[in-house]
C-alpha cells in the first residue's frame, strides 16, 4: 500500500463513527475512497468515498468563497455518469467565509449543496471540549474533527490555538486515534495555512505520528527503487543498441558486454533521477509544501514547481 493510500484509508476512518456531527453533518459513514481524477478533463474533486448506504459522499474544502456552483456541477454530473449513484455533497469554508451559495437552478435540473461555515464554528470552544474530554477520558469521534479543524474555525488568537492542537495532539493516548486526528489535520486541517505554518506544523507532526516518517522515507526508497528499475530498463536498450551496433565491428560478444555495460551506468544514473522524482510526487500529493521537498530530495527548485503544477492539473509527469 503506498503511503497516499494509508493516508486516505486513515482519513475515511477519521470521518467515521460520527465524526462528521461535530459539523452539523448527520448520518455519514464511509467505507471507502473513490478515485477523484474525474476523465475527459484535467477536473478533481477534493475527496470522495463510498457510503454504507450505497452513495458517495463528496468533501471539499474551500479556503476561499465560490461565487457559483457551476464548478462542483460539473464534478458531480461527471462523477454520477460514471459511479450511476447518488452524491451528497458538502463544502466546508475556512472561517473567513461566511456566505456561498448552495443551490444551483440551470432551468433543467436543481442542484445543491450542503455548506459547512467554519466561521459559525467557535474554534477556542472546540478545543476545550477536547480538552475536557481528554481530561475526564471520554474522548469520541466528533473529537477528531474539533482537534484536527480548530485551526480553521473562528478563533481569539490563532497562535495560541496552533500551539494548543499540537498540545492536545499529543495528549490523545490511544495510538490508533491520534493516528486518525493527525490523518484529518494533514489532509483538512492545514488548508488554510501559511507555508511556514504548514512547515512547522508537519515538523512537529513528525514526532508523534509514524506516517510522516513513512513519507519521507519509504516514499523516497519507494520511488528510488521503482526509478531504478524504470531507469535500468531504459538503459539497458538503449546500451544494448549501441553495443550490438558497435559489435557488427568488434564482435557479437565483446558488444553485448559493452552494451550491458553502458545499460548498467546508464540505469543507475537514470534509476537516481527517476526515484528523486518519484519521491518528490509523493511527498507533493500528500501536502508536503515545495521547499520541504525540495531540501528532502535535493531536486532543483523549478522540477519540484513543475511537478507540483502537473499535480495541480491532474496531467502525468
Amino acid at each position: 500500500m503506498s503511503n497516499q493510500d494509508a493516508l486516505m484509508k486513515a482519513l475515511t476512518r477519521s470521518l467515521s463513527g460520527g465524526a462528521l456531527d461535530a459539523l452539523g453533518v448527520y448520518g455519514v459513514e464511509l467505507v471507502e475512497s473513490v478515485e477523484t481524477e474525474l476523465p475527459a478533463n484535467v477536473l478533481r474533486m477534493d475527496r470522495v468515498w463510498r457510503t454504507r448506504d450505497g452513495q458517495l459522499f463528496h468533501l471539499e474544502f474551500q479556503a476561499t468563497r465560490e461565487p457559483t456552483l457551476h464548478r462542483f456541477l460539473e464534478y458531480d454530473a461527471r462523477l454520477a455518469n460514471r459511479m450511476r449513484c447518488p452524491i451528497r455533497t458538502v463544502i466546508l469554508y475556512h472561517a473567513s467565509i461566511g456566505s456561498a451559495p448552495s443551490e444551483l437552478n440551470i432551468g433543467t435540473a436543481q442542484y445543491r449543496v450542503e455548506n459547512v461555515f467554519l466561521a459559525e464554528v467557535d474554534g477556542d470552544e472546540a478545543l476545550n471540549e477536547v480538552e475536557r474530554h481528554l481530561r475526564e477520558g471520554r474522548w469520541e469521534a466528533r473529537d477528531r474533527l474539533r482537534l484536527a479543524l480548530a485551526l480553521n474555525m473562528r478563533l481569539g488568537n490563532p497562535q495560541q490555538a496552533f500551539d494548543r492542537v499540537l498540545s492536545l495532539v499529543g495528549q490523545v493516548q490511544d495510538e490508533e486515534e491520534r493516528e486518525l486526528v493527525v490523518s484529518a489535520l494533514l489532509t483538512l486541517g492545514d488548508q488554510a495555512l501559511s507555508d511556514e505554518e504548514r512547515i512547522r506544523l508537519r515538523k512537529e507532526l513528525r514526532r508523534m505520528y509514524r506516517l510522516i516518517d513513512e513519507i519521507f522515507e519509504d516514499g523516497r526508497k519507494e520511488g528510488r527503487l521503482e526509478g531504478f528499475q524504470e531507469g535500468l530498463k531504459e538503459g539497458l536498450e538503449k546500451g544494448m543498441a549501441q553495443g550490438l551496433e558497435q559489435g557488427l565491428a568488434q564482435g557479437l560478444e565483446k558488444g553485448i558486454a559493452q552494451g550491458l555495460e553502458k545499460g548498467m551506468e546508464k540505469g543507475v544514473e537514470l534509476g537516481t533521477e527517476l526515484g528523486l522524482r518519484k519521491a518528490a510526487r509523493n511527498l507533493l500529493a500528500a501536502g508536503i509544501p515545495c521547499d520541504l521537498v525540495e531540501r528532502a530530495t535535493g531536486l532543483p527548485r523549478g522540477v519540484i514547481e513543475d511537478l507540483q503544477r502537473h499535480i495541480d492539473t491532474g496531467a502525468g509527469g
